[in-house]
């Protein structure tokens, strides 16, 4: 499983991309609740990851949790009467964090287990709300939130792989500078990623790319956009071809649509998220589907039998 974190739907179907075209795809909605909303990262992933409702996990972006739940029913009951975008500023996010977000989430939030705690000898690559990475029967490689650099799990291999990928690069006032690292470190985590390959046997891999959400965030040049998504479909060829597995799914967590707010010149689209797949019987509807079918897929020994031998 590959995530295109912020790939559109109308965006892949109007340029087609090589690798991405000869697959079965539709779009990839969340939830109900957030269907009508602006869904983040953390929540989107995090109920992809573990099968649950958003209201079970409570991880409600990768800024902050779920921790007053009566004051969070008022507001969901009047929020969508709270502009979105008001002359540029982001009225309804701004008054979110201001009432919710207090602490990033950790991965010890997350009380479910993920996908690849369940399947043995898994490899889990930078989805949101993973860090610090936890024990499992494979290797946990931590994404965002996390506060200097990403952790991995076993420790052994941590220093070996951040010779080869550094982690997500910083914005800064140099947006030129920042795009041409998003990219760098984008093809960094696919040497990684293959040399994890090398050095172990995986019956599962959930992978997230964040180079689209980051880049699209950025950019308005729908030339530059373009080539983002065609980069981006040759990465992951590449690494398919690599690693050769047996069935391969590429989803995102929300779309992006044009629309300047704040310091984003793309915000996030939740009825334009992606799935795409080379099994067309993997193509669920929405967010909560996808764990069961996926994990069906590997009926049997799962890791919680093997930690009891």
């Amino acid at each position: 499983m590959i995530g295109w974190d912020g790939a559109t739907f109308s965006h892949l179907e109007k340029i087609k991309p090589k690798f991405y075209g000869k697959l079965h795809r539709r779009i990839f909605l969340p939830e109900p609740f957030w269907q009508n909303r602006e869904i983040d990262s953390g929540a989107a992933w995090t109920t992809i990851t573990t099968g649950k409702s958003f209201f079970e996990h409570k991880i409600l972006s990768i800024a902050g949790k779920l921790e007053n739940e009566r004051l969070f029913s008022v507001f969901s009951k009047v929020d969508r009467l709270i502009p979105s975008n008001l002359f540029g500023k982001a009225v309804r996010l701004w008054l979110m964090s201001k009432l919710f977000y207090k602490t990033p989430p950790l991965s010890t939030d997350v009380k479910f287990p993920r996908i690849w705690e369940k399947i043995p000898n898994s490899l889990a690559w930078a989805v949101p709300v993973t860090h610090p990475p936890k024990p499992m029967f494979g290797v946990w490689v931590s994404g965002i939130p996390y506060p200097n650099s990403y952790g991995v799990y076993p420790k052994m291999i941590e220093d070996r792989l951040k010779k080869i990928y550094q982690g997500e690069p910083k914005r800064g006032n140099d947006l030129k500078k920042y795009k041409r690292e998003l990219f760098e470190q984008h093809f960094r985590e696919v040497e990684a990623i293959k040399w994890l390959y090398d050095q172990f046997e995986f019956n599962f891999a959930f992978v997230v790319f964040v180079l689209p959400d980051r880049f699209m965030h950025v950019e308005s040049d729908w030339s530059e956009v373009e080539k983002m998504y065609k980069v981006i479909d040759e990465s992951t060829k590449e690494l398919i071809e690599y690693i050769s597995p047996d069935d391969v799914i590429i989803l995102s967590d929300h779309g992006m649509k044009k629309e300047r707010r704040a310091k984003w010149v793309h915000i996030h689209d939740s009825k334009q998220g992606i799935i795409a797949s080379t099994n067309r019987e993997l193509l669920v509807r929405n967010h909560l589907e996808l764990y069961d079918v996926v994990y069906g897929l590997f009926g049997g020994l799962n890791s919680e039998d093997m930690s009891t031998l």
